[in-house]
């Protein structure tokens, strides 16, 4: 299956890089590589719409940075290969080290998990998931844990390997559903639930804790959604928005019956702790 490439410059690269991944997320784009001056972005070649790229861009533009692309055709035996030569390990201070199956093992981190990458959002590099796994390694949670927008399935398998139990990861990606239960597979993990959807999905079950690395527009719809499925004091770990967004993700939770904890910063992207009272 062939896949379309859009080479990307923007400038500043920091945070433009983030910005562009986020946005192109949204509108379909399954997997990215940094480069020296901006974003090499993958799609499916039948799914690339350039009339929703350009407003991507646009915004982009007006947001005050430079941005100008170059598109392709790229078949899928070279996508892994680029893969394989451009995928750096992830360390997350020195408590969590997110490699893939073909990187060495490396001590010095309290944790590792392994991700196969493929055609997937969600391999640490970001600094959404980056923030949140250094809220899953550094604060107390307890299952049942529900991980939505869980792509790679990433959070929930550091969840797993810090002894949590319960777990359910959502997302509503094909490619998501392909390539989580690869991933637990290459961690020793058997006993998450994986399912693909939305909030639909919820149904009667409660948790103890809710991770939702998405964006904030899903966000702002859904935070109600995981009040109602959270036990009393259970906690909501956010991401995906950025700093000029969190007043109103924090108005949304407190309507929601949420308490605001704290928060972590990067790159002007942010994750958010609240507490369900």
């Amino acid at each position: 299956m062939a896949h379309a490439v859009l080479n990307i410059t923007v400038s500043p690269a920091e945070p433009g890089r983030d910005i562009v991944i986020s946005e192109l997320s949204d509108i379909g784009f399954e997997g990215f590589l940094e480069t020296d001056e901006g974003v090499e972005a993958y799609i499916e070649e039948t799914e690339l719409k350039l009339n929703e790229v350009e407003e991507v861009f646009t915004r982009i533009r007006d947001a005050e940075f430079d941005i100008s692309y170059t598109s392709s055709q790229l078949e899928e035996k070279n996508w892994n290969e680029e893969w394989e030569k451009n995928f750096d390990p992830v360390e997350i201070k020195d408590l969590c080290r997110i490699r893939a199956p073909f990187h060495e093992p490396k001590g010095g981190f309290k944790l590792e998990v392994i991700i196969m990458p493929k055609m997937s959002f969600g391999t640490g590099h970001h600094a959404t998931t980056s923030l949140m796994t250094e809220y899953l390694m550094t604060t107390k949670v307890e299952g049942p844990l529900l991980d939505m927008g869980s792509g790679t399935a990433v959070l929930a398998i550091v969840a797993r390997k810090l002894g949590v139990e319960d777990i359910t990861a959502i997302d509503i990606d094909d490619w998501a559903s392909e390539n989580a239960p690869e991933n637990c597979e290459f961690n020793g993990i058997d006993d998450i639930e994986i399912l693909q959807g939305d909030a639909s999905l919820l149904g009667n079950k409660m948790f103890n804790t809710v991770l939702a690395n998405i964006n904030r527009n899903v966000l702002l719809e859904d935070i109600p959604k995981y009040g109602a499925v959270l036990n009393k004091n259970g906690q909501l770990f956010v991401s995906g928005f950025y700093v000029e967004d969190l007043d109103l993700i924090k108005q949304v939770a407190t309507r929601s019956g949420f308490t605001f904890n704290g928060n972590l910063e990067k790159n002007n992207w942010v994750s958010a702790q609240f507490t369900k009272q």
